[in-house]
């Protein structure tokens, strides 16, 4: 479980949206890789929550592997979304072939967002 957060933070517009503090970890499912990208690290379904609040209208939406996910979008001063991931492989340091599913909410608007939070939590 992985929970994480940014506080007045500005994206361009297909930027991604940077998660500065991490709030809460729980073992090795889910890890910030960098700070706008998550690593899926174990095979099985995830569920991931998105809440941001902006000063204007804003969208977000959640992108796996670098593919945009049409049922995670939200617009507004608050968008947010709650959604499924199935990640399908393993990430062994062990096999080179096995690699993580990687998960990033972009931006589609150029914003600022005065919060904006990420709770990944492996279900199955």
């Amino acid at each position: 479980m992985l929970e994480a957060y940014s506080l007045n933070v500005t994206t361009l517009a297909g930027g991604m949206i940077p998660f500065n503090n991490i709030t809460l970890k729980k073992g090795c499912t889910a890890e910030l890789s960098s700070p706008a990208t998550v690593q899926l690290n174990k095979c099985g379904i995830y569920m991931i929550e998105v809440d941001a609040s902006a000063a204007a209208s804003a969208t977000i939406q959640l992108y796996v592997n670098g593919v945009a996910q049409p049922q995670a979008q939200s617009t507004g001063t608050s968008p947010s979304f709650t959604t499924l991931v199935q990640a399908t492989d393993n990430n062994s340091k062990c096999c080179p072939c096995s690699a993580p599913t990687n998960v990033s909410v972009i931006s589609t608007t150029a914003s600022t967002y005065a919060d904006v939070n990420i709770v990944v939590t492996k279900v199955v």
